[in-house]
């Protein structure tokens, strides 16, 4: 029930590590992970998929949802909602944005706020591509 929020820096994208999350706990990504990336027109997406997570324990990723801060009250009062009603065990919920003033500090509060800061510097730089090569 609880979020995990991604407070995203320059050059992060927290989607591959979710998929990869997913498979090492042996879960298919194409099929129990929704990725729905914010913009005009895409709450009713976002809100559908929601559903679907909440009632079949699917895994659900919102990106860029600073673009939307209309969405994150309803979001807030949906998960308030989904607590209260009783979600599948497996139901996940990510979000990801960068810092922005205009989110409720209710959802921040109800989530596990992570952000990956790039390294300074060329040498950490080098040392970071080489590990992940």
């Amino acid at each position: 029930m609880t979020p995990i929020y991604f407070i995203l820096s320059p050059g992060s994208n927290p989607v591959r590590d979710v998929e990869d999350l997913a498979r090492s706990i042996g879960l298919d990504p194409k099929k129990m992970l929704h990725v729905v990336a914010l913009g005009q027109g895409q709450d009713i997406v976002a809100h559908n998929k929601l559903d679907i997570g909440h009632r079949e324990g699917h895994w659900v990723m919102l990106q860029n949802v600073h673009l939307m801060p209309s969405f994150l009250i309803e979001l807030e009062k949906r998960l308030d909602f989904f607590a209260q009603e009783g979600s599948n065990p497996t139901f996940r919920l990510f979000l990801s944005s960068d810092p922005n003033k205009a989110i409720p500090i209710g959802l921040l509060e109800k989530s596990i706020k992570l952000t990956n800061e790039p390294p300074q510097g060329l040498r950490a730089n080098m040392k970071r591509a080489i590990t992940f090569f």
